[in-house]
């Protein structure tokens, strides 16, 4: 079965997508990261694979890439939108699927880990790659500086009902969006805002408990778990790193610079990746002909969304209540 050997730097979702990719081509596969393990940067904590910038299903797309969806996910199908105190209750035909992230069984980290260890992918954990004498072909090392919004939040368990939340306002997520996800007994609440603004992260994330008190218990909050983040978005003139290698999921900039979303972008620019050696194709021409474009159009909707200032709140509102996107608003 083995053809050559592939090392790739870095195991969160894109570096193991990648690794599970060439591994069933044929390919000998090693994977260092240099964490002691999967998920270092997550909490078993609820995220979104965003699924409206396409037509193809996205759990379909990352299936048809070899890669099993053997992980706990949920089709967020309604969700209450929130404006200070007017909230409505939209129903979604196609937004997002809710995973959680972390190093416990069910999450998405851990499934691709086993997945990868299954067909014989090699996985080092406590590695570093300091020299020249392990090639890297794939470099999947996440983000390395902020370059769009920060976050802020706590994850906790909870007896509440299940319950899906987002909000916008200048007091509680400036230049994004806060959110409350309740899923079997897993809640997760948190704000996302300007990264200019990190001195307030605590004020928005307690006006954002505020905003959802109806619907969480502070008493589980105090006992819950504080996690902070960022992202990174660069469409690159060139996606190698100074070495040659290929750059994928964060490390490569993959993000959508509106909302912040980057998971699907992580499977597609592994898949992207492992095509481009194992067909001999332009990693640079697939990247820019099938992700480039949508990056682009995520950075003119940041670019309105600022240019409207105070009216950007209300018009977000407005926008996903009346139902004016079917989130291909967000294209």
């Amino acid at each position: 079965m083995d053809k050559k050997e592939i090392n790739i730097l870095g195991a969160g979702i894109s570096g193991l997508a990648c690794a599970i990719i060439f591994r069933k081509n044929g390919y000998v596969v090693n994977v260092y990261e240099k964490q002691k393990n999967i998920g270092s940067r997550f909490n078993e904590d609820w995220q979104g694979i965003e699924n409206w910038s396409e037509d193809i299903d996205v759990l379909k797309q990352i299936e048809s890439y070899g890669i099993d969806i053997s992980f706990e996910y949920s089709h967020l199908t309604s969700e209450y939108i929130h404006l200070g105190k007017r909230k409505k209750l939209v129903n979604l035909e196609q937004s997002v699927y809710l995973v959680r992230r972390g190093k416990k069984d069910g999450t998405l980290d851990k499934s691709l880990l086993d997945q990868a260890r299954k067909i014989g992918v090699n996985v080092y954990f406590n590695s570093k790659v300091l020299d020249d004498s392990i090639p890297i072909h794939v470099n999947a090392t996440g983000p390395k500086s902020s370059t769009m919004g920060l976050a802020k939040g706590i994850k906790f368990t909870t007896t509440s009902n299940d319950s899906y939340h987002m909000a916008f306002g200048v007091n509680i997520a400036k230049g994004y969006y806060s959110y409350l996800v309740i899923k079997d007994g897993h809640g997760t609440i948190a704000t996302m805002f300007n990264r200019k603004l990190s001195g307030r992260a605590d004020e928005f994330l307690e006006n954002t408990i505020s905003l959802f008190a109806d619907y969480v218990d502070k008493r589980e909050l105090s006992s819950g778990k504080k996690f902070g983040g960022y992202g990174h978005f660069e469409i690159k003139k060139s996606p190698y790193d100074p070495n040659g290698a290929l750059l994928i999921g964060e490390a490569g900039g993959f993000q959508d610079y509106f909302l912040g979303f980057g998971m699907r972008y992580a499977f597609q620019s592994a898949y992207f990746a492992a095509k481009s050696i194992i067909d001999n194709q332009s990693y640079e021409e697939l990247v820019r002909i099938n992700l480039h474009k949508k990056m682009k159009h995520s950075v003119w909707n940041r670019s309105v969304f600022e240019f409207m200032g105070r009216f950007s709140y209300p018009l977000a509102y407005y926008s996903l209540t009346k139902g004016i996107h079917r989130f291909k608003y967000f294209r």
